[in-house]
């Protein structure tokens, strides 16, 4: 859906938005103040809502993707074995306040989710589930979205975006049918745009480019042997942190719980930059160093995912660096990348 004034609104404030969800009988998660942390989680009240920080702890991804998630339960019974699906998700589900990295995320992660099979599991909750952006207004040192192609206003898997005006309130521009008919249903939240709101300035912030992505796909096509990966890995202690907060990365467990009477079949989140992840049951591991697990990090995101679904699995949010208990920053790694490309076609002219 093309952007235009017919599916431009104005929106006055997040507590009419959240007052008429809630009373129609929507979910709310947006991002909400819990301790030192800014993370989404539900609401019931705009002012349960903070939009002030860069980009909240967590990710919109583990309420589609949840930590832990059932796929059947089973019970025994003599000498048989009952199975049943978990129970399908009912509530239809308003997400607030992600930031356009995050939204991106959501595309990249269909092309996954509906790959080989389909995920039912994904799609069931993503089917429920609109998306509300909000276009951003501050960024960090960590943020690097325009450099994997995306920009502080993008709306690649939104919904619809809210952008701040100045003197407060927001305009809302529709993107999707799902964002229209939400603002067509929300008529004590939503009016349509007037003059004033079409042309309000756009309280957008700019993120610096920091490397070409190109350049970065070019030497990973090969280079998978080099001093690189051992050089950059040597702080990682393989804690997981950026695989657990990143909102693209999709590895996952399949383990039973139960006792004499039956249990449950789970999928947990797994992190390839943990030792065991890769460990065989004979004991041996075939990335059995840090390097080599940081390797593969970098070549899922930035060389394999690229080649078979044409899209970086990275949407620049930062919080893998942000949060990386020994500093360790991913865009620092990548530029590193982007001069050593630099000079191997240097190398090559001459």
């Amino acid at each position: 859906m093309e952007t235009t004034e017919q599916n431009i609104y104005s929106l006055k404030d997040l507590d009419s938005l959240v007052d008429s969800l809630v009373s129609k009988g929507y979910r709310v998660i947006a991002p909400k103040i819990q301790g030192s942390l800014a993370l989404f989680t539900d609401v019931k009240s705009g002012s349960e809502i903070s939009l002030d920080q860069v980009n909240p702890n967590n990710s919109i991804k583990e309420h589609l993707f949840p930590r832990s998630e059932p796929v059947l339960t089973f019970k025994y019974e003599s000498k048989k074995v009952d199975v049943c699906d978990p129970p399908e998700p009912a509530q239809k589900t308003v997400i607030i306040g992600a930031k356009p990295c995050d939204t991106a995320s959501l595309p990249i992660l269909d092309k996954l989710f509906q790959s080989d099979i389909t995920d039912k599991f994904w799609f069931a909750k993503r089917n429920l589930t609109t998306v509300i952006s909000v276009a951003c207004d501050k960024c960090d040192e960590y943020c690097f979205c325009s450099s994997v192609g995306l920009s502080p206003e993008s709306k690649k898997g939104c919904d619809m975006m809210l952008v701040k005006k100045d003197g407060g309130g927001f305009v809302a521009e529709v993107e999707t049918d799902k964002g229209e008919s939400l603002a067509s249903e929300l008529t004590d939240a939503f009016s349509k745009a007037g003059a004033a709101d079409n042309g309000a300035s756009r309280n957008v912030c700019s993120v610096e480019t920091k490397f070409d992505s190109g350049n970065v796909k070019n030497w990973l096509d090969n280079n998978f042997e080099d001093p690189l990966w051992e050089d950059f890995s040597k702080q990682c202690i393989g804690c997981g942190a950026c695989t657990f907060l990143c909102p693209t990365c999709h590895c996952f467990d399949i383990v039973d719980e139960g006792n004499i009477d039956g249990g449950c079949r789970l999928k947990n989140w797994d992190a390839c930059q943990m030792k065991m992840f890769t460990m065989h049951t004979s004991g041996h591991n075939p990335r059995s160093s840090q390097d080599q697990r940081w390797r593969q990090r970098i070549m899922h995101k930035f060389r394999y995912y690229v080649d078979k679904f044409d899209d970086i699995l990275c949407v620049g949010c930062g919080r893998c660096s942000r949060s990386c208990p020994v500093d360790m920053n991913l865009s620092e790694c990548l530029s590193l990348i982007d001069g050593k490309s630099g000079e191997t076609k240097a190398a090559g002219e001459e």
